[in-house]
């Protein structure tokens, strides 16, 4: 397992054409089994997810994004696709979509991005259209973290 940088940019684009902006950065983790890779990293209050664990699983051709802690979700993302799931939080559920335009992988060894478009209704009506963009970097100071059986 590799610990790396994640860099998560975010930009929501209402129905005014309004763009919100959301950047983090935080320390996670990356490893890559049976041809889908890993990268693992924890949110934050500046995405107003404190508390939960994102993983994103990158197949060849889908990515798949599991948050889990007070909120659960399950997305799966496909070029010129549409994927339903339930979002759910505290204070109930969501049944949203999302319809993917955007879609770009480029991960080597734990240092690369991906890159995804999307549309995202809530109950059958469009809230905003969603580029994400996730940036991996090694992380010089932490390295590899060795399992149980000391191997990479």
């Amino acid at each position: 397992m590799k610990q790396v940088l994640v860099s998560v940019k975010s930009i929501q684009r209402d129905r005014d054409g309004e763009d919100t902006v959301v950047e983090l950065i935080s320390s996670g983790r990356y490893y890559e089994r049976q041809g889908v890779k890993y990268i693992i990293y924890n949110e934050s209050e500046v995405t107003g997810l404190e508390g939960v664990k994102t993983t994103i699983k990158v197949y060849p051709n889908s990515v798949v994004l599991l948050r889990t802690g007070d909120v659960n979700m399950r997305h799966q993302y496909v070029l010129n696709e549409k994927h339903e799931s339930v979002y759910q939080t505290p204070y109930g559920q969501l049944h949203m979509a999302v319809y993917t335009h955007e879609f770009n992988v480029s991960i080597q060894d734990g240092i690369g991005s991906v890159h995804l478009g999307y549309d995202i209704s809530v109950d059958g009506e469009w809230q905003f259209y969603n580029q994400l963009t996730i940036t991996l970097r090694e992380d010089t100071e932490n390295g590899y973290e060795r399992n149980s059986k000391g191997r990479d």
